[in-house]
């Protein structure tokens, strides 16, 4: 059996048929499972476009199974009296359970014997999961913004205007606000008549609905529709013998718009290609959802615009977009030239007047923060070019004051290392101006200029440490404030960019300054900042961004009891740490893994919980300890200096040295004796050979 849901609607908005289509997907799988003959990813078939929801859903069964279940009621001395007749108990329990009094047997289990029965529960029919759970998750799809459009009260993205509900050739009946589920679909709106509705047509039978709505012009699969867009975009940029810009987010966004995609080749003045790339596209992409292509790199003056119709005469079509596109790159030229009388310097003092957070100061306040911590960062990682650091610091949010970042505030960064650039500044330091906002996305790309790195890092530090210092800690479903994100860039700028500092160093190092420099000027407004900061704040930092990285290592496919085996060592030099996760994994496959890990184990667990090393060599009596010994003093400054040079590989390969002779030392010498001076004195050297392990990892959480 085949049962067909449609919802139809006024033009959804493109992220909602993404809400909606995931969301009713997951729900309708677990409706109908115990419902399918068998499972398989094709038993839901999805339609969305911006004006239907649908979803054929096949090899259904008309029922459930039956399924056979034990009642148990009260206890058999308790429900059989002394003749061997059932009691009031026994009978209540029938009679709630509607179980015939000779269907009552004992049935025993681990408990103890009870008064119970087998009975065969039906399976409910189809049609009334239909009536009762279709229009409920309906009326539960997680839209960001709702509407009521009539006297129901019910709310959807947007109004809804018919509902087709198909089991084969039977209309199952339901109501979604006022509109009766029927077997009647519309048409596309502009390619069928009535124009403007679309021509209603009906349904037969659920198995023919992509067939009736290809023939309306709606291709209903999101897949095809994409494909159909690329497809158009290829054939387009092979006649200019050119590459089309597929934005990714704007592909989606098209292919959510339209239920006919027709591409319609445009073009523009070159005249405008004087304004940078990225304005350019910008401009196609935010304003026109229209694709750009290029040459060699550069722009060329034509952009791929895309119909929901196809009509007669394109060329009427193309001059209006065009000349929709002109007034667009008009403005966006006239806001270049004006930004362009001013040198970016001269916006510095004025981001005084910008508000970056009530309780964090101005965006000039963040500037100055950001640049001190840089500081700071450039001396832990020995980068000489201090002067350079201060100046791209300066500039790097001054377009945030440009006009053409105040209309189009993506272009952020990119707008200013252009205009650095124009009026003659260091390469680099324009291109740090850019690259201090990335990465933007847990994909995005990383900075790649030095500078670029330091004020990205020192500007996403400067957001985790503010807004966690006041209570601003992102929640599992809210954070408005992108600290989430900042923290993953830490993460990934630390380890990919191979950054060897430590930020519990880095952090100390923060409070230092800020009590001369004001690091975090606003703490001495709102709050008494040395308690927070030395007591809560500097731990709960470390725990937030040590978490994302675990994420971060997780998503990598690193076992989770090695990472979590580095990470509790407390060493927070996250690019170290990864090195680290990476030289066990490797290890992990390696045979002799578990016998060595087993031996690590062992030193690790024998050792009390807080004890205090105190070790004598003179104390060393069996020659099996003394020789455990003197291996470690051998081993010792050749593991130090491969721990140094984040050689974990080798330093794994060193301490495996040691594996031999603590094997003898567990199978020849007792630890814990009653001799309390020949026992510490033993903990103690499996505490030092402990603490030579913890330099890598704590091997007592690694599974084996």
């Amino acid at each position: 059996m085949k049962y067909l849901l449609e919802i139809g609607t006024e033009e959804l908005p493109p992220k909602a048929i993404n809400i909606a289509r995931e969301f009713l997907k997951e729900k309708l799988n677990e409706i109908f499972l115990n419902f399918f003959e068998y499972i398989s990813p094709e038993n839901i078939e999805e339609f969305a476009t911006p004006r239907r929801l649908a979803f054929l859903i096949k090899n259904l069964k008309e029922k459930e199974d039956s399924e056979k279940q034990v009642l148990i009621g009260p206890p058999a001395k308790v429900a059989i009296d002394n003749e061997g007749k059932f009691t009031k108990a026994a009978l209540a329990f029938a009679s709630k359970n509607n179980i015939p009094i000779e269907d009552l047997k004992i049935i025993e289990n681990e408990k103890g014997k009870y008064i119970g029965a087998e009975i065969i529960k039906e399976g409910k029919n189809i049609r009334e999961v239909i009536k009762k759970e279709i229009p409920e998750i309906i009326s539960k799809i997680p839209f960001p913004k709702t509407m009521k459009w009539d006297n129901s009260n019910f709310r959807f993205s947007r109004p809804v205007r018919w509902v087709v509900s198909l089991l084969e050739k039977e209309i199952v009946e339901f109501e979604i606000g006022n509109i009766k589920a029927d077997r009647y679909t519309y048409l596309h709106r502009f390619m069928t008549k009535p124009v403007g509705r679309g021509e209603k047509k009906e349904i037969q039978e659920a198995g023919v609905y992509e067939e009736i709505t290809k023939m309306g012009f709606i291709i209903g699969k999101y897949e095809e529709r994409k494909k159909a867009i690329q497809t158009q975009a290829e054939g387009f940029a092979n006649s200019l013998e050119a590459t089309c810009i597929l934005d990714e987010e704007l592909l989606d966004e098209v292919v959510n718009l339209t239920e006919f995609p027709v591409g319609i080749l445009g073009d523009f003045s070159p005249e405008y290609l004087i304004l940078p790339k990225e304005v350019i596209i910008t401009v196609c992409k935010s304003h026109q959802r229209y694709f750009n292509f290029e040459k060699d790199g550069k722009l060329i003056p034509k952009f791929l615009a895309f119909s929901n119709t196809a009509v007669k005469d394109r060329d009427i079509v193309k001059k209006g977009y065009e000349k929709v596109l002109k007034a667009r790159l008009e403005d966006a030229l006239f806001f270049y030239e004006e930004d362009l009388k001013h040198n970016l310097e001269e916006f510095y003092p004025k981001l005084e007047g910008i508000q970056f957070h009530q309780k964090l100061g101005s965006v000039l306040d963040k500037v100055k923060r950001n640049g001190n911590i840089a500081t700071l960062i450039a001396k832990n990682i020995d980068f000489k070019e201090t002067k350079d650091l201060e100046r791209a610091n300066k500039l790097s949010k001054c377009d945030l004051l440009t006009e053409m970042v105040k209309e189009f505030d993506e272009l952020q960064g990119i707008m200013g290392m252009h205009y650095a650039l124009k009026q003659g500044e260091k390469e680099e330091i324009a291109k740090a101006i850019y690259e201090h906002y990335l990465p933007i996305s847990s994909e995005d790309d990383l900075p790649q200029t030095n500078l670029g790195t330091i004020l990205a890092l020192a500007d996403k530090l400067d957001t985790v440490i503010s807004f966690i210092s006041i209570g601003e800690k992102p929640k599992a479903t809210a954070d408005p404030f992108a600290v989430r994100r900042a923290a993953i860039g830490i993460v990934r700028i630390l380890v990919e960019k191979q950054i060897d500092i430590n930020l519990e160093t880095l952090l100390n190092e923060i409070e230092k300054e800020a009590k001369k420099k004001y690091i975090l000027a606003f703490a001495g407004i709102n709050k008494n900042w040395e308690v927070e900061f030395e007591k809560n704040i500097k731990p709960e930092i470390l725990d937030f961004i040590v978490g994302r990285f675990i994420a971060y290592m997780k998503d990598k496919g690193f076992s989770t009891d090695i990472i979590n085996a580095v990470v509790s060592t407390g060493d927070f030099n996250l690019y170290r740490n990864y090195l680290k996760i990476k030289a066990i994994q490797e290890f992990k496959e390696s045979p002799d893994f578990n016998e060595v890990m087993t031996v690590f184990k062992r030193v690790g667990r024998i050792i009390p919980e807080n004890f205090q090393e105190k070790f004598d060599k003179s104390f060393l009596e069996q020659q099996e300890e003394k020789d455990l010994y003197e291996k470690y003093e051998e081993i010792k400054n050749e593991f130090e200096e491969e721990i140094k040079q984040k050689d974990y590989k080798n330093a794994l390969a060193t301490l495996l040295k040691l594996k031999p002779y603590i094997d003898k030392f567990f199978d020849n010498v007792m630890v814990m004796v009653k001799d309390s001076q020949k026992k510490n004195n033993r903990l103690s050297l499996l505490k030092k050979i402990d603490n030579m392990f913890k330099k890598i990892a704590d091997f007592t959480k690694i599974t084996t």
